[in-house]
């Protein structure tokens, strides 16, 4: 049986990698792509639906989705650092309610509410693997450099997220796995500003989901609720 996925944030850099990787993967069936707009690859396998991340209503074109029987894998790849009108935090003093509001909108509030959607699919699916994308910096333990108060604390929002979702599926179905995974720093337009900065691997989409897709083609149900890298190593919370 071909395995059916679920791609969000498909046109982002690091989604759409997502998207190309599985289309060239023969055991893939059909794949379904979110994005605020139209995704534009062209693929037989591929359906794309609009959807608007801050805005729940929008989630209703997800009733397009019904055809499926079953999903096999859902990948959440949306997220925000930064745009023309919201900076990294250097100091308690940068933050502004607008800008916090909106980077958990889109880490946090976004991510979950898709997945209130998709909870009808997903219960009448056997083993599926939630996966979204987190980053290292939302570790408490791991945080040695402070700053960047409104992604630190929206991913580790998200991780707290990626748990509770973990005990709560496997309260109806023990063969369902949830776990958060940081891609690495990836050469995109989230990272584009800050990468001068960066004095370990950059990589390009591909390599990181190359890596990545390694890590969930492997996990099993004891790594539901957990965070891990691109190399499959558990990131502390």
């Amino acid at each position: 049986m071909n395995n059916n996925i679920l791609i969000a944030g498909s046109t982002g850099a690091i989604g759409k990698e997502f998207t190309r990787f599985y289309c060239d993967d023969p055991n893939v069936g059909k794949i379904v792509t979110l994005s605020r707009k139209l995704d534009d690859t062209e693929h037989k396998k591929i359906q794309s639906i609009e959807i608007d991340y801050s805005k729940e209503e929008s989630f209703n074109n997800l009733d397009k989705v019904s055809e499926l029987e079953s999903i096999n894998t859902i990948i959440i790849a949306t997220g925000i650092l930064h745009t023309d009108q919201i900076k990294p935090e250097k100091s308690i003093d940068s933050i502004n309610f607008e800008a916090f509001k909106n980077v958990f909108q889109v880490n946090v509030f976004g991510p979950m509410l898709l997945v209130k959607k998709l909870m009808p699919l997903i219960k009448r699916s056997q083993g599926v693997k939630i996966v979204f994308l987190t980053a290292r910096v939302g570790s408490i333990s791991d945080n040695e450099l402070g700053g960047w108060y409104s992604y630190r604390s929206s991913k580790s929002a998200l991780n707290m997220m990626i748990s509770n979702l973990s005990i709560e599926l496997q309260r109806t179905n023990k063969d369902h796995i949830t776990i958060g995974i940081h891609p690495g720093t990836v050469k995109s337009d989230l990272s584009e500003p800050f990468l001068k900065h960066v004095k370990h691997n950059i990589f390009s989409p591909r390599e990181s989901v190359e890596l990545m897709t390694q890590v969930i083609s492997k996990i099993s149900q004891k790594d539901s609720g957990k965070c891990f890298d691109f190399l499959g190593k558990g990131i502390d919370p």
